[in-house]
């Protein structure tokens, strides 16, 4: 991916997979439009407004009317996408999200951005830690958490196709560690799919977004230990690959899953769901509490919220003994 100054800072990593994908898609298909409430700058699609003026519509800081303006034109043809902060876009807008896109079965593709910890300085407020909860829990709704931007990339593409709503959560495109590209080499997203990065045989660790490479390094570090750890990139958590989560299972007998957001109702809630009445293994959750966030910076807050890649390892450890 390309990479461009925006005030001063690099803008590359995932908000440069957005901007560029989004301006694929836009020559490819006159039916793309893009919907922004006034966050165009920290999104990074104000390319697509300059070369596609005619299909790119700002509604103001208004959420709710973004979703009814792409419900609407939908319902006219077109294909919304509309990437807005998910703490604003799937709490502000949750009535209708539900009722216009999910009851509506609409076209309309959500990004929810800056999820989790990745709005870190601007604390509990702009910090989504439980957007997966509410539109996992909606009908009809296609729900993703890529791991790398070429993965975000192809699962844009990918929701383009689908029929009907879909929320694709995607962190803060400026964290240099989670810049690289963490699935194998010839990937492709496929809603209903995920990958095993890695082969294991004692203990399965099931991660999304940017758990994921902690997850990798977290199945390093256990093999020190002697625990062969198989570390699955859960990016379409609705539909769920159940197919591949129990084949692991049914190998290791036990898993940890790890999330940037709530274990409450997120996609570790979600693996125990697709897993109770198949493969019923013990399970750890590695995630935020039930509890708020707060103002610190990315690190500070991993550690504090028990995300780290050290957590995972002593959540596997503990199942393992």
């Amino acid at each position: 991916m390309s990479e461009k100054l925006m005030y001063g800072s690099s803008v590359k990593g995932m908000r440069a997979a957005l901007g560029e994908t989004l301006m694929e898609l836009g020559h490819e298909n006159e039916k793309v439009i893009v919907i922004d409430a006034e966050t165009g700058t920290a999104t990074n699609i104000f390319d697509f407004r300059d070369t596609f003026p005619e299909r790119f519509i700002t509604v103001g800081v208004a959420e709710q009317s973004a979703i009814s303006f792409a419900f609407g034109a939908s319902r006219n043809g077109f294909i919304p996408f509309v990437p807005l902060f998910s703490s604003f876009l799937t709490r502000r807008a949750c009535d209708q999200i539900f009722i216009q896109l999910g009851y509506g079965y609409a076209n309309v593709k959500l990004i929810g951005c800056y999820c989790g910890f990745t709005s870190p300085n601007t604390g509990a407020t702009h910090q989504s830690i439980n957007d997966l909860a509410i539109i996992r829990s909606m009908p009809n709704f296609t729900v993703i958490e890529t791991a790398d931007p070429l993965e975000l990339s192809q699962a844009l593409k990918e929701a383009a196709k689908i029929e009907g709503p879909v929320y694709i959560r995607m962190i803060r495109g400026d964290i240099s560690k989670y810049d690289g590209t963490f699935n194998k080499e010839g990937y492709q997203f496929k809603a209903g799919k995920s990958p095993v990065l890695r082969e294991g045989s004692d203990i399965t660790l099931i991660a999304c977004g940017l758990m994921v490479p902690r997850a990798l390094e977290a199945a390093e570090e256990l093999l020190k230990k002697g625990i062969s750890a198989e570390v699955i990139n859960l990016s379409s958590i609705k539909p769920i690959d159940t197919n591949t989560i129990v084949k692991s299972l049914k190998k290791t007998g036990k898993a940890v899953t790890a999330e940037n957001h709530s274990i409450m109702g997120g996609m570790g809630s979600a693996v125990l769901e697709a897993i109770c009445d198949k493969c019923p293994v013990p399970v750890k959750m590695v995630g935020i509490l039930d509890r708020y966030g707060e103002s610190a910076e990315l690190d500070d807050l991993f550690e504090k919220y028990n995300l780290r890649a050290a957590d995972i390892i002593k959540a596997a450890v503990d199942l393992c003994k």
